[in-house]
């Protein structure tokens, strides 16, 4: 088993050792990066905080879901996927249940699991990068059912493979999914079978779909990629020049929950490769963001009677996150602002369009590469002192705590 211990390890964060809080799917309880965790410490040490245990998995990007002390993660063994469930606060494996699972990424740099757990009281769902989705039961530890959504729809592999993160909505479990005529699928939570599909809305993506409530209606939020222009081909002697293709336009879109009817889309912000979800905003908007020169996009959904329709509050060139989706805090959005080709670090970037800071600008400051960000003690607000080459951030806590803020 190809493995490597960097990638699962749990350290100490909080000022308590127990672990209170659930984080059962994918960016947490409301998939926003945010957790209720309180305690934090102010202070870590300088060879940073301890670790309490850590395990060897698979290579890959498949990350853990947390639920009543217990952590779940997809993890591969040769052509196995497995869903390994250990114990949160040893790290002791606890049970593990493995499956044939075939396939091979031409990506093979980026070779390896995908995708997060979508844990709730008596199921486990996910979807493997090599387009397997599948229910357990955590009592029996077995398969419940299990869906090869390559071959039952006639698909590929992509290069890169497939990540997705369930969304349960009622009785059914819902999954993006770039087939002939479709972009995302309802499935039964009970057997596995196709409840609904929605329109053709773009090509692939690396979106996990969402359930968001707009409106006071309850909606299928995701989005998905340009379709990329295809190599330019010298035409070869008598041969004739084919007329240029017509392209499919990536959507942002949001669904009805119970038939995948369309409600409304938006197509003013192209991403040829959309991972980050949107983020969800008061008063009915989303902020969109992506890699690949895409930038982001604020966008406000309205209502006219009983249809729905985009408007475009704005667009940046200002940040954009590749990976992961941007933590809103009052009226700022805190952005891993990196992607191929953009090096801005953190930034904090207020929801009217303009940006605050960025660590880019900032001496000695850390970039953070394209790693993920985790909001936590959220009873922190945050003042900004700027000098005439930097900016630090002073916490300031609500009980007057008279503690040292952290600079960089």
């Amino acid at each position: 088993m190809k493995s490597s211990r960097v990638l699962m390890a749990m350290v100490v964060a909080l000022s308590l050792t127990a672990f209170s809080a659930d984080w059962p799917q994918f960016c947490g309880p409301d998939r926003n990066n945010i957790s209720a965790e309180t305690g934090l410490a102010d202070l870590w040490p300088a060879a940073g905080p301890k670790v309490l245990w850590e395990t060897q998995v698979y290579d890959g990007y498949s990350g853990p879901a947390i639920k009543d002390g217990k952590v779940y993660l997809i993890d591969r063994d040769e052509e196995n996927s497995l869903l390994r469930c250990l114990d949160l606060n040893t790290g002791k494996p606890l049970w593990e249940c493995a499956f044939a699972d075939p396939g091979e990424m031409k990506g093979k740099k980026f070779a390896g699991t995908r995708g997060t757990p979508t844990v709730t009281d008596d199921a486990i769902y996910f979807m493997t990068g090599y387009g397997t989705l599948i229910r357990v039961d955590p009592q029996s530890k077995t398969v419940v059912w299990k869906r090869a959504l390559l071959s039952d729809f006639g698909l590929g592999l992509h290069q890169w493979g497939h990540a997705q993160a369930p969304s349960i909505y009622k009785d059914m479990v819902i999954v993006a999914l770039d087939t002939k005529d479709a972009s995302v699928f309802a499935f039964d939570k009970e057997t596995g079978k196709q409840v609904w599909a929605s329109p053709k809305l773009g090509k692939h993506s690396f979106v996990s779909t969402q359930i968001v409530t707009l409106h006071g209606s309850d909606m299928v939020v995701g989005i998905t990629s340009d379709e990329p222009p295809p190599r330019k081909r010298k035409p070869k002697d008598g041969e004739k020049s084919e007329p240029p293709k017509k392209l499919q336009e990536g959507h942002v879109f949001g669904l009805s929950p119970m038939d995948g009817s369309l409600l409304w889309s938006y197509t003013g912000w192209k991403c040829k490769i959309a991972i980050p979800h949107p983020v969800v905003l008061p008063d009915n908007r989303l902020f969109i963001t992506g890699g690949y020169d895409a930038g982001s996009a604020l966008i406000q959904i309205v209502k006219d009677g009983a249809d729905f329709d985009v408007k475009e509050l704005y667009t940046t060139d200002t940040v954009g996150s590749q990976l992961h989706q941007p933590i809103p805090l009052g009226d700022h959005l805190f952005i891993g602002s990196n992607s191929n080709s953009r090096k801005d670090g953190l930034a904090c970037f207020s929801l009217d369009g303009k940006l605050e800071w960025r660590t880019k600008d900032i001496d000695d400051a850390p970039n953070f590469e394209r790693g993920s960000l985790i909001m936590a003690d959220v009873s922190w607000s945050f003042s900004m002192e700027r000098a005439a080459s930097s900016i630090s951030l002073k916490p300031i806590r609500r009980d007057t705590s008279n503690s040292p803020p952290p600079r960089w």
